[in-house]
């Protein structure tokens, strides 16, 4: 307890079996509850200057935003006949809130305030809870979410209203005492022992902003590790500085493959690629930085990639071997072809994200990844993966249900994060041939205006659209994938033919 109250109060509380700690997720939500002009600032009726509340609270969000953790705002604003009438029995109780008129200034979120227009969702309230009359618990379910992190105002108002019903909701709580405010310490004191007591933990900003700035860690499951058995490959170890890369090595004395996953694919989730070129190539399958059984990397970025990748290369005296990248690792294939500084026999990318500045985003959310991250840290299985994708071979969704949790959250959201502001076409025209793209006809990452930009600006490529695939190209339609693989892999190996042309 706080001792608020006194040691009398605290042990009253204490023999009642109140102020358990909360278990904290690892999936966590801020909810900024109500942080606009008319109660940040003294000017308004219902305000009071809450510059304090604004800055801890801004750097709590600036820390969660590069692990992609989910931030809410919630705003309470009526409209004129709400305003001008008595509908609303809390503004004959509150008349000074009143002032928080649809459209007007009092009802913007305060300007310092680090909110992205367009991206944090807002949600608008008529009453105290962020949570009554709105599809806030929804949003925060659909989302994956399993904690909730409240800040805003009023502390002894809206913030414990939200706070009330985010635990009746299912959700623990946590809120970080600089991040709420109040015009009155006496009642905001009261709210927060109340909180502590009975509905969540009041923590400092320092706990909180460690909590939704460290990412959750990795696990390998035994499972997983088990699957490694039934793998005709050998696990191959090498350094990239202070990075420790692993890598699957099929063997044999044909031309090296070097094989670059997606942004979360260990490398065993293209044991079933690299089985079908053996009789072509020796695959060397990576597992890239944060994901399967490497490292954690301080930088996600294509350029360290792509170090990794050529000191893997180096390290595992692959002699001018071929790059095979799929997704992501396409992505890195480009980097590494283009910066020539590892003689290459050739490189195939497979449906390359084209996102980037100035450019659509990339189809798919940060959120819907880190769902299904969270999904694989609490537990799941094939059938849940079949729910997200369903035409998947049995063996991959089983594979991706035990090893999707060896992939790191940071990885993920900075991969994500690179897709969209490190342009694939910085590196594409500079990738030297022989090269072929492959990508789903049905693909919304590559898609038939992007086949035609990759085609425009590199034109001694050769693109393989692959009918009735998506992004997930091996995965969707394996057969012929893996049949224009081979035989873009043959044309490369045997430089005396012809490279045509084959673009949608």
């Amino acid at each position: 307890m706080s001792g608020l109250y006194g040691d009398t109060a605290d042990r009253a509380y204490e023999q009642a079996g109140f102020g358990a700690p909360v278990r904290r997720g690892d999936r966590p939500a801020i909810v900024v509850v109500d942080l606009t002009r008319g109660f940040t600032e003294d000017s308004y009726p219902s305000g009071a200057d809450l510059t304090d509340v604004v800055t801890a609270t801004t750097r709590l969000i600036e820390a969660a935003r590069a692990l992609g953790v989910p931030v809410i705002f919630t705003a309470i604003a009526y409209t004129e006949a709400e305003v001008a009438g008595d509908s609303v029995a809390w503004l004959r109780k509150a008349p000074g809130m009143r002032a928080l008129l649809e459209g007007s200034e009092a009802v913007d979120i305060d300007p310092r305030l680090p909110r992205r227009s367009g991206h944090d969702l807002l949600v608008v309230k008529k009453g105290a809870s962020a949570f009554f009359g709105t599809n806030l618990a929804a949003t925060l379910t659909a989302l994956g979410c399993d904690t909730v992190v409240v800040c805003g105002a009023t502390t002894s108002g809206c913030v414990r209203a939200t706070v009330v019903d985010a635990v009746q909701s299912g959700f623990p709580v946590l809120v970080p005492r600089e991040c709420v405010g109040d015009r009155a310490t006496g009642p905001a004191d009261a709210a927060l022992f109340d909180i502590q007591a009975k509905y969540g933990d009041v923590i400092s900003l320092e706990d909180a902003v460690g909590y939704v700035g460290s990412p959750p860690r990795r696990s390998v499951l035994q499972g997983a590790l088990a699957d490694l058995a039934d793998v005709p490959a050998v696990s191959r170890w090498v350094r990239s500085k202070d990075i420790r890369l692993h890598a699957l090595d099929y063997g044999g004395e044909l031309p090296p493959l070097v094989v670059l996953p997606g942004i979360t694919s260990p490398a065993i989730t293209m044991d079933f690629v690299a089985r079908e070129l053996t009789d072509l190539v020796r695959p060397v399958v990576v597992d890239v930085r944060g994901r399967g059984l490497s490292d954690d990397g301080e930088g996600y970025g294509l350029a360290e990639y792509a170090s990794d990748t050529e000191a893997l290369i180096s390290g595992l005296g692959l002699d001018r071997p071929l790059l095979l990248g799929h997704s992501m690792g396409a992505r890195i294939a480009a980097v590494v072809a283009a910066r020539a500084a590892i003689p290459l026999r050739g490189a195939v990318l497979v449906d390359p994200p084209m996102s980037g500045p100035g450019r659509a985003p990339y189809p798919t959310s940060l959120d819907a990844f880190l769902r299904q991250l969270s999904e694989a840290r609490r537990g799941t299985d094939a059938d849940e993966v079949a729910a997200s994708w369903p035409a998947w071979p049995r063996r991959e969704q089983e594979l991706r249900a035990r090893w999707l949790s060896s992939c790191a959250q940071q990885a993920i959201a900075a991969t994500h994060h690179g897709f969209e502001h490190e342009d694939f076409f910085d590196w594409w025209p500079a990738v030297p041939t022989p090269v072929a793209m492959l990508y789903g006809a049905d693909s919304p990452v590559v898609t038939a205006t992007g086949a035609q930009q990759a085609a425009a600006s590199n034109p001694a490529a050769a693109l393989h659209p692959i009918p009735g695939a998506g992004h997930m190209v091996f995965w969707d339609a394996p057969t012929t994938a893996l049949a224009t693989l081979r035989r873009a892999l043959r044309t490369i190996l045997s430089p005396a033919r012809p490279h045509p042309r084959q673009h949608a």
